[in-house]
């Protein structure tokens, strides 16, 4: 005979097995879900650490173009003037940089966010109406500004370009841009290179060493008028980690804004010949019967 309180007693606490692991599932989903990974309150929050970035690389630039060298006392008095504007104290925002620069990735959201700013609020400088069918084309597809900081993973960005049948035997590369320092301490020291492979193989390159906050213009001259393959470079900030004045807990950044990489297609020169190295062939002489003959005048002719 079967025993229909053991069957009761199993039906139920399967029910109350299967309902424990529901409220289980229902749990850990709002743990997760309400948990994901963020800033912490006590940080600043990525959106005003930027605006507050972005006002000392106003700051900066005032600085440079009011005084005759950098003025790092009127560059205080900025900083200090920013920071009670946006209702932060300076250990608040000493901390935060601490904090963003042990998280690269939310460091670099911050420069990205940064860099967006400074193309909104920035004008461009350098060359101006470019077309893409001109003879001076600006062929840059990137961001036209970024930030870079001397830590590992944000101290470099490079680019490359294949060259495609708009490029002509004889074409120029120029890289313009502007660069900007916002240092609280530390060395100042960046480096650019700009590099042209020709369709021969070889490779023509300049490079520029930066420590000033200043407008910057590179050229490539292609002298040899070789026929352009590919168009490579980078921007490189140096660590300054070493320097015994250098601190961690101040922020460093390299500003790039208003990047033009423009090719200019220059026409061959027509050769003149030098007025030392013409041949008598090269000379337009008049011909011999275009000349007006005369006769000899003989003595016996002339009247006294």
């Amino acid at each position: 005979m079967i025993n229909t309180n053991n069957i009761a007693n199993m039906a139920g606490s399967y029910c109350r097995l299967h309902l424990l692991a529901a409220c289980l599932v229902l749990f850990m989903t709002v743990v997760f879900t309400g948990c994901k990974p963020g800033i912490p309150g006590r940080y600043l929050q990525m959106d005003e650490m930027a605006d507050i970035l972005y006002d000392y690389h106003v700051a900066d630039g005032m600085v440079q173009t009011n005084f005759d060298s950098p003025d790092s006392v009127a560059m205080r008095a900025y900083s200090i003037s920013i920071l009670k504007n946006h209702g932060v104290s300076q250990a608040d925002f000493d901390s935060s940089m601490v904090y963003y620069t042990r998280h690269t990735r939310l460091l670099q959201k911050v420069y990205d966010r940064l860099g967006r700013e400074a193309v909104e609020r920035g004008g461009q400088a350098g060359f101006t109406d470019l077309t893409e069918n001109a003879d001076t084309t600006n062929v840059w597809k990137l961001s036209t500004a970024f930030v870079l900081s001397p830590y590992l993973a944000t101290n470099r960005i490079s680019f490359e370009i294949k060259a495609d049948s708009s490029y002509h035997e004889g074409d120029r590369m120029v890289l313009d841009f502007d660069a900007q320092f916002l240092y609280q301490d530390g060395m100042r020291d960046a480096l650019v290179v700009l590099a042209v492979t020709y369709a021969n193989d070889s490779v023509e390159y300049v490079n520029n060493s930066i420590s000033t906050s200043s407008h910057y213009h590179m050229q490539i001259m292609n002298e040899g008028r070789l026929t352009i393959k590919a168009v490579r470079g980078f921007w490189m900030l140096s660590s300054d980690r070493a320097m015994p004045t250098s601190s961690a807990t101040t922020f460093k950044l390299f500003v790039v804004s208003n990047v033009r990489l423009v090719k200019m297609h220059v026409s061959e020169p027509v050769k003149k010949p030098e007025d030392g190295n013409m041949s008598p062939d090269s000379l337009e002489l008049p011909k011999l019967d275009s000349l007006d003959r005369r006769r000899p005048l003989h003595l016996n002719d002339r009247k006294l």
